[in-house]
């Protein structure tokens, strides 16, 4: 169960952290591989970030337009659209091969890349409340050993065989010479040896008979 949550965050942050991995890829490949080209851009009257891009014409065919029809709507940088609107141009930058692929050069990425962040953030805040008030929620169990540890195979038991008298199976989660800890699916056992032989070791799996105090 436990490493199914831990495949369960891993898929998270795949997921959120894809998006801006996929972004920082095509960025390299325009950087190495790419053809720049100036071409026209108009201020959006509506939004003071805003320009028009008349689109090359590599561009816009391969997004079904032509040349000096197809245009995008792009938020520039402060700087940048200070630049765009004094000179009317902005460069457009394309993959030969896959002209689908471009970027406008000072096109705003701050909100997404902040965006992503925050994502992150309360992905693992969340996360670490869930293991917090999972931790107080099921507190580590305390017991002592009456019959020497046995190696078995894999899994999870905890079974009451009467009155205090448990049988335990999981695998090693800490070891000492006169203790141990098992793992047994959400739950902790702390099994004290009580001068009982243990052959295992971290991580593997046993099975040990005892007495719960706690």
């Amino acid at each position: 169960m436990r490493r199914s949550r831990l495949l369960l965050v891993l898929l998270l942050l795949v997921v959120v952290n894809l998006p801006p991995a996929h972004a920082a890829w095509t960025d390299h490949r325009l950087d190495g591989d790419g053809v720049t080209e100036t071409v026209p851009a108009t201020v959006d009257g509506g939004d003071s970030t805003v320009v028009q891009v008349s689109l090359p014409t590599a561009v816009a065919e391969e997004l079904g337009g032509a040349q000096g029809l197809l245009t995008q709507p792009t938020a520039l940088e402060p700087d940048a659209y200070a630049d765009a609107a004094a000179s009317g141009q902005v460069e457009v930058t394309y993959l030969p091969d896959d002209p689908g692929t471009y970027r406008v050069e000072g096109a705003s990425g701050g909100l997404a890349l902040a965006t992503v962040l925050l994502a992150n953030a309360a992905l693992l805040l969340v996360v670490g409340l869930f293991l917090l008030v999972r931790g107080r929620t099921r507190p580590e169990l305390r017991m002592v050993a009456t019959d020497d540890v046995r190696r078995v195979p894999p899994g999870a038991l905890l079974e009451r065989v009467q009155g205090n008298d448990y049988v335990v199976r999981g695998d090693i989660e800490e070891l000492a010479d006169d203790e141990l800890v098992l793992r047994v699916a959400d739950r902790r056992v702390r099994v004290l040896l009580d001068g009982h032989v243990n052959p295992a070791s971290y991580q593997q799996s046993v099975e040990v008979r005892g007495t719960m105090i706690g």
